[in-house]
């Protein structure tokens, strides 16, 4: 790929050339300042809870119908979440988070399923009390994962990006569809 795919193409206001690929950002790996904050079983409940949403939400087409099935999806997403706590899930740096966006290739997903996934999770964290001190890191980390997930463009812009502090408003329109 030429220098002038991988660079970003657009003027100040975000906007990029069509053919430019996502500009992936730059994924904060959480610390184990997570883990200890929250404890693998509030991650494991965060997870849950968040997929349970999604799975009664617009995008929940998109996960197993099966409840066997969901629950194996959910906990292989649970084990990742507390490995990558404690840095087993860290993939090497010129490896990147390929591998994350080969799993989702099967399904398609658009700028509006990852809005609709973090809407959910912003709920989720209210769901399970998912302790103040961890949200922030854990917010950082998944909002940036989430970008590499893209697999369908539908917007010549990329992606919004949504600090913890402006997410609830910024989202409220897709928390609707969950």
């Amino acid at each position: 790929m030429s220098d002038a795919r991988r660079q970003p193409a657009g003027d100040d206001t975000g906007r990029q050339d069509p053919a430019f690929d996502l500009a992936f950002p730059p994924v904060p790996a959480p610390s184990p300042a997570v883990l200890e904050a929250a404890g693998a079983a509030a991650l494991r409940a965060l997870v849950a809870r968040h997929h349970a949403r999604l799975r009664q939400s617009s995008i929940g087409y998109l996960f197993p119908a099966h409840p066997h099935h969901f629950s194996a999806v959910v906990e292989r997403i649970a084990d990742f979440v507390v490995a990558a706590t404690i840095g087993a899930a860290r993939p090497a740096p010129s490896q990147g988070y390929t591998w994350l966006r080969a799993q989702h290739l099967p399904i398609t997903i658009d700028e509006t399923v990852r809005n609709v996934w973090l809407a959910a999770l912003l709920v989720a964290f209210d769901d399970v009390g998912f302790p103040a001190a961890a949200r922030l890191e854990y917010w950082n980390w998944v909002e940036a994962l989430s970008i590499l997930v893209i697999n369908r463009r539908t917007m010549i812009t990329q992606p919004r990006r949504y600090p913890l502090a402006d997410a609830a408003i910024a989202l409220r329109p897709f928390m609707g569809a969950n």
